[in-house]
């Protein structure tokens, strides 16, 4: 067995457990000053430019989990909620910005390896701070509508209650923005009977977070985690590797081998 198909195994297979096994997430209320490492400019002008298009501020909220996972490469974030005039869409903002030094250990363990996500390429890639805008809309039949510029976030398939589009990381909030309310507008004209369902407060959002967190979950739980599929997304074009990775993910479930924390990594 190839040691870094092994631990590269082990590694998505945690991080699948840990996001979408571990039961509902922690939201805590975010101030600015503990986020000075972020662009806070932008989130100012994220929403100031919503308030012109008469949305109003609704919380901003770290997710607890994610700033404590063990594997993420992300410095601590937080997202900015915005609602709609009649509460029907909610828009977030929030930044991925690299946590340098985990980055840089696995650049330098890549280098001496050759281990897939941790070649250089992957590194540079991973280096610019991405601008994240996503809009969404939960309906009176329970699914979700959702449109994002979270390129990447698209490798893993969404629950069928869940229809999500992605668009490149750096489109502008603007055109994400319009292309929802378009497929919002699209989807009720062909739905006679389906409504938005309308979100006034902060905990009437948090429950609507918790609703597609449960619908993931179970998604995720059914599926075992993680497809040959997904893996060949994240692979950036290597399907033998993430055929090699998905049978050694399978291998280690089937063996209902402990998944250890990678909090060295």
């Amino acid at each position: 067995m190839n040691e870094s198909i092994r631990q590269a195994a082990q590694r998505i297979l945690a991080n699948m457990q840990y996001t979408f096994g571990s039961g509902g997430f922690t939201y805590l209320p975010a101030r600015e000053p503990d986020f000075r490492h972020l662009d806070l400019g932008a989130y100012r002008r994220f929403q100031s430019d919503h308030e012109t298009q008469r949305f109003r501020h609704l919380c901003d909220m770290e997710i607890a989990e994610i700033t404590a996972s063990p594997t993420t490469l992300v410095a601590r974030t937080f997202i900015r909620c915005m609602a709609s005039m009649h509460g029907t869409v909610v828009g977030e903002y929030y930044q991925v910005r690299p946590r340098m030094s985990r980055l840089l250990r696995l650049l330098l363990r890549g280098l001496v390896n050759g281990r897939w996500v941790d070649s250089p390429k992957f590194f540079f890639r991973t280096l610019k701070t991405k601008h994240c805008v996503g809009y969404t809309t939960e309906l009176s039949n329970g699914h979700f509508l959702t449109t994002s510029n979270a390129q990447s976030a698209g490798n893993i398939e969404s629950p069928p209650t869940i229809d999500s589009e992605f668009h490149p990381y750096g489109t502008p909030g603007r055109i994400v923005m319009e292309r929802h309310f378009e497929r919002l507008k699209a989807l009720l004209q062909a739905s006679p009977g389906l409504g938005p369902h309308r979100l006034s407060s902060e905990d009437e959002l948090l429950e609507s977070w918790r609703r597609m967190k449960r619908q993931k979950d179970a998604f995720r739980a059914a599926k075992q985690w993680v497809s040959q599929p997904e893996l060949e997304k994240m692979s950036s074009g290597h399907p033998e590797l993430a055929a090699a990775v998905y049978e050694e993910i399978r291998r280690q479930l089937s063996m209902g081998m402990g998944v250890e924390s990678q909090a060295g990594d």
